[in-house]
C-alpha cells in the first residue's frame, strides 16, 4: 500500500481554515465505538469487502470505528463513492487490509473526515481512503 497522500498544500484543502487551529479544538484521539448494533453487524470484513451501498458519513465513520476497535494493528483501505457532492451519502467498498502499515506523517484526524469527504465529493467520482488507530486516515492519489 502506498501512502501518498491525495491533498498537499498547495491544493487548497486547507485554504480557508487554520488546520493546526481546527484539529487543536476538534481533535479525535481515536475512531469511536459504535453503539448500535446494526452499525456492528455492518463491520464485519467480508460484508464491506462486498460494499455497502449508500450509507450515511456518520454511519460509516462508526463502522471505521468499529475494525479500528476490532483490530487496531491493521490498516483499512476503502473505495469510496460519494452519492451527492456534498460527501454525505457513500457507497464504500473494504478493498484492502494491512497489519503493522504506519500512518503517512502528514495523516488527517478523523475530526477533518467531513471536511474531506466533502471536498473529494466535489472534485472525484470516487477515491480510495485508508483509516488506521489512533483517529487518522489518508486520502490516496489515483
Amino acid at each position: 500500500m502506498d501512502n501518498e497522500l491525495f491533498y498537499e498544500p498547495e491544493d487548497g484543502f486547507w485554504l480557508d481554515d487554520d488546520q493546526l487551529e481546527f484539529e487543536a479544538n476538534n481533535l479525535e484521539p481515536e475512531w469511536s465505538k459504535p453503539t448500535n448494533l446494526f452499525i456492528r453487524r455492518m463491520s464485519d470484513p467480508a460484508r464491506l469487502a462486498n460494499g455497502i451501498q449508500d450509507i450515511a458519513l456518520a454511519d460509516f465513520k462508526q463502522v471505521v470505528g468499529a475494525l479500528v476497535h476490532a483490530d487496531p494493528s491493521a490498516t483499512y483501505r476503502f473505495m469510496v463513492i460519494p452519492l451527492h457532492r456534498a460527501g454525505h451519502r457513500l457507497s464504500v467498498q473494504l478493498i484492502s487490509t494491512a497489519n503493522g502499515e504506519l500512518p503517512p506523517l502528514r495523516a488527517d484526524n478523523a475530526c477533518s473526515l467531513a471536511k474531506a469527504f466533502e471536498w473529494m465529493a466535489s472534485r472525484a467520482s470516487h477515491f480510495e481512503v485508508s483509516f488506521a488507530a489512533g483517529g487518522t486516515y489518508w486520502v490516496h492519489k489515483q
